[in-house]
């Protein structure tokens, strides 16, 4: 008998932590949607609202700096996806938002720095490595830069292989326009590739 009690409120205090989150999602959703229709400042109030009332819960730190990046508050941003980095170090997104900010900043040599070690665990990611390019190249690092681009470059192959493989899935289902995209697209990637 006691153990079933304990058993019970266990269960109790979990479903109220998932209710919790689930309240946290549906406002963290509805600032989203304020961002996507362009009320950037809108959002910023609900995401605020949601960082006061659960600081680790990370989703409304994360959009709260790439709203704040992208609307110019540098340092509203940056205190923001430092709250989520110092919870959670290899979030990607934080990670590659605050490199875009370091960047924004000319902060060339933090944003190189950032973005090598988030590249020790997201090996080859052609975002980032699209980031440490333009690091190295804003400090001049031309080879540095040359080479960093040409590994996102390499990119291309896998993405030209992904529409391929949509096209065969889309003709399976007798898609046959959206097959054709996705042929062409696999096509122009693949010729761009072995004309250079």
């Amino acid at each position: 008998m006691k153990w079933i009690k304990i058993f019970l409120l266990a269960v109790l205090l979990i479903s109220c932590g998932n209710a919790r989150n689930g309240r946290n999602y549906q406002a963290f959703s509805v600032a989203k949607d304020l961002f996507l229709q362009g009320n950037s400042q809108g959002a910023l109030e609900k995401l605020e609202t949601l960082e006061k009332q659960n600081p680790s819960y990370l989703l409304p730190f994360n959009l709260d700096g790439r709203i704040s990046l992208f609307t110019g508050q540098y340092e509203r941003a940056e205190e923001r996806l430092n709250h989520v980095l110092k919870r959670s170090p290899l979030d990607f997104d934080a990670l590659r938002w605050m490199a875009n900010l370091y960047l924004l900043t000319e902060r060339y040599e933090e944003a190189e720095k950032l973005v090598s070690i988030a590249l020790e665990n997201y090996v080859e990611e052609p975002r980032l490595l699209l980031l440490l390019a333009a690091s190295f190249k804003e400090q001049g690092k031309v080879k540095e830069a040359v080479v960093a681009y040409h590994r996102a470059y390499l990119f291309e192959v896998e993405l030209a292989y992904a529409h391929y493989e949509m096209a065969q899935l889309y003709s399976q289902f007798g898609l046959e326009k959206e097959c054709k995209e996705q042929l062409e697209r696999a096509s122009a990637l693949s010729e761009r590739r072995f004309n250079e």
